[in-house]
């Protein structure tokens, strides 16, 4: 790992880290829409002008944009990208009774909940595989550095060393070791 990566590498992670998250986001409100039959027009990860996109068999416009600092999917029945109603003249008349402003608000909930739960379920998924692969973060409370004159080169601590206990008390974790030793200033 680079200890100052340049300008052009973070905003590059940024963009790597962001476009999955709001894919993923998008496609949870995406997925329960068309489970209530609600159609999209458009499917977008990023704003403004289109880079590349296709349109599938139902008529949705899939696209990156050149801008990837979000996304949207555009129902059927709304007048822009933020999902504000739109004429209803305006929508086709066999698609009228699917818009997106026209289903029972417990869908229309639904359809917005989605978002958030998938990326959370997300998140979930991330953790888990970490876990499989790599199994749950432990300590074995190992001084890895001792300052040179502080108390702990003082006591006799080194490098490699563990820390069992303190005043009668085990420390499995450091979090264990600074609660004990905070409580006593100045004590042996």
């Amino acid at each position: 790992m680079l200890p100052n990566p340049p300008l052009w590498m973070t905003l590059l992670a940024f963009v790597c880290m962001l476009g999955p998250l709001v894919f993923f986001h998008e496609l949870g409100h995406y997925l329960v829409a068309r489970a209530f039959r609600i159609p999209a027009e458009t499917f977008s990860i990023g704003f403004g002008r289109e880079i590349v996109g296709w349109t599938d068999r139902q008529g949705t416009r899939w696209k990156v944009a050149w801008l990837p600092l979000g996304g949207y999917v555009k129902f059927v029945g709304d007048m822009n990208a933020v999902s504000e109603p739109g004429d209803l003249d305006d929508i086709p008349e066999h698609l009228r009774d699917r818009a997106f402003q026209l289903r029972p608000v417990w869908q229309r909930f639904l359809v917005v909940l989605a978002g958030p739960l998938a990326n959370f379920l997300l998140a979930i998924l991330i953790f888990a595989s970490f876990i499989a692969a790599v199994g749950m973060p432990q300590t074995n409370n190992a001084v890895v550095q001792v300052q040179r004159g502080s108390p702990a080169e003082l006591a006799g601590i080194r490098p490699g060393d563990r820390v069992l206990s303190i005043a009668d008390r085990d420390t499995p974790t450091f979090e264990d070791v600074a609660s004990i030793v905070i409580l006593r200033p100045g004590e042996k």
